[in-house]
């Protein structure tokens, strides 16, 4: 994999890239366990299964129906399946079993980027992504020529956004690229993002494409 630059700047030498790792395809995101979303089905079908069960003991013991089941009754002989509120309930529930079942089969923890673990006996291992962050970004300010630095990373792209404080830009921006690509390859990841390097000077707060 490459170091991504904007147009204009040649990018850093394949020979500094992280090679691509023969477990990267192998490797699978973290899940989470979702365990509010899951608690709080469970709550929800707990709730009204038991207040169902308890009306239909109370009834078959002899008493009157509550006043919340003879209108629930009384709302279901009387509205049709073309009544609004039936449409937006019906709307209603569908995005809720649409949204659970998108909970359950999407992985979660976005935040957590999958580390090569080669001979751990199945242990794995990841990095956050605010220290795959700073860790990019104390190697950029490490750059000679680079006075700020912010460093954006997700799953696949990292966005470098540079104060160059002295030297000239496009000497800077090159080296600052080599620079990352060595510490992007550093970070021992499975999938190394992509790094976009942007930087600007400190005086006229320019950007170089």
């Amino acid at each position: 994999m490459s170091v991504a630059s904007p147009a204009g700047t040649a990018p850093a030498p394949a020979a500094a890239d992280a090679p691509d790792r023969p477990d990267a395809v192998r490797a699978r995101r973290f899940w989470s366990a979702r365990r509010n979303a899951a608690a709080l089905a469970a709550l929800v079908a707990v709730a009204a299964a038991g207040a169902l069960l308890y009306e239909e003991i109370y009834i078959r013991s002899g008493n009157r129906a509550h006043a919340w089941r003879t209108w629930i009754s009384d709302q279901l002989a009387d509205r049709h399946l073309d009544d609004a509120w039936v449409i937006a309930g019906s709307a209603v529930v569908c995005a809720l079993g649409l949204w659970l079942l998108l909970l359950a089969a999407t992985p979660g923890l976005r935040r957590l980027l999958p580390l090569a673990t080669e001979d751990t006996g199945g242990l794995r291992a990841a990095l956050d992504r605010r220290a795959a962050a700073a860790m990019l970004r104390r190697a950029a300010l490490e750059t000679p020529g680079v006075r700020e630095a912010g460093v954006k990373v997700g799953r696949r792209r990292a966005r470098v956004r540079a104060v160059v404080g002295f030297g000239d830009p496009g000497e800077v921006k090159t080296a600052l690229a080599e620079h990352l690509s060595v510490e992007r390859g550093r970070l021992g990841l499975v999938r190394p993002p992509m790094v976009n390097v942007k930087v600007r000077t400190q005086s006229k707060g320019r950007r170089r494409s």
